[in-house]
């Protein structure tokens, strides 16, 4: 069984955290023997950040990092995965958007694939939210380039070799999409398993009415990014 890094970014999460890891935590001992949780806590205005820390007291392979500041969700998962040192990093938010057992649809498949992604075989939000995510998830695609089903599927799990040599510059919800095109572009074979969709019960959602500016902000600056690029190296040619 391989080693695994478990990743959480953490951001106002008093209400449900100490569930959450709790629950993560048996059931990485349960079934890895060599396993770390990474908690990336972002300037909480709660006491996530003191439940982070007792977490981190009562379980010896809980490492807790306070990134000081909302920095967007893109900048937490990127410094947990500079501090994992497992074979394989696995993203789980606090809110458990899907049942822990799909890793093991996943395992198998990193035989043959450095990454596995997800898409919403089932999705009980409500109509806005799922509104929301498919026009985003169209725009996305049709402007990237990209053939996965859903761009935002939170299941993902990476070797870590993979994802560390990854040139992330994405610091919000963008970075799903900047991931994929970075498979894509780099011409990294992935497998896609079908995971239902759990929405969150307990707890507030970070991702606000506003997200959808802020991704698509992100958007226009990782093309103007990446035109710059193309630029710089058809003057070298």
């Amino acid at each position: 069984m391989k080693s695994i890094s478990v990743i959480m970014p953490v951001y106002n999460e008093e209400p449900l955290l100490e569930e959450s890891v709790s629950y993560i935590y048996k059931f990485l001992k349960t079934h890895f023997s060599d396993y770390e949780i990474i908690i990336i806590e972002s300037g909480s205005t709660d006491r996530s950040s003191e439940k982070c820390d007792k977490l981190a007291k009562d379980f010896p392979k809980i490492n807790v990092i306070h990134e000081g500041a909302r920095n967007g969700f893109g900048s937490a998962f990127k410094l947990g995965c500079k501090k994992a040192t497992k074979d394989l990093v696995w993203l789980i938010t606090a809110d458990l958007p899907f049942s822990l057992e799909h890793i093991f649809e996943a395992l198998p498949l990193l035989d043959r694939y450095d990454c596995v992604l997800s898409f919403r075989s089932e999705d009980k939000r409500c109509l806005y939210r799922k509104v929301r995510s498919l026009f985003y998830n169209s725009l996305i695609k049709l402007i990237l380039g990209l053939d996965v089903r859903h761009v935002n599927s939170t299941f993902k799990v990476f070797k870590r070799r993979l994802i560390q040599n990854m040139d992330l510059v994405s610091s919000g919800w963008f970075i799903d999409a900047e991931i994929i095109y970075r498979l894509k572009a780099s011409k990294i074979n992935y497998a896609e398993v079908p995971v239902p969709l759990i929405d969150r019960s307990k707890g507030k959602s970070s991702v606000g009415l506003f997200a959808p500016i802020s991704l698509l902000k992100e958007l226009a600056g990782f093309l103007r990014q990446r035109r710059g690029i193309f630029k710089e190296n058809h003057k070298c040619i």
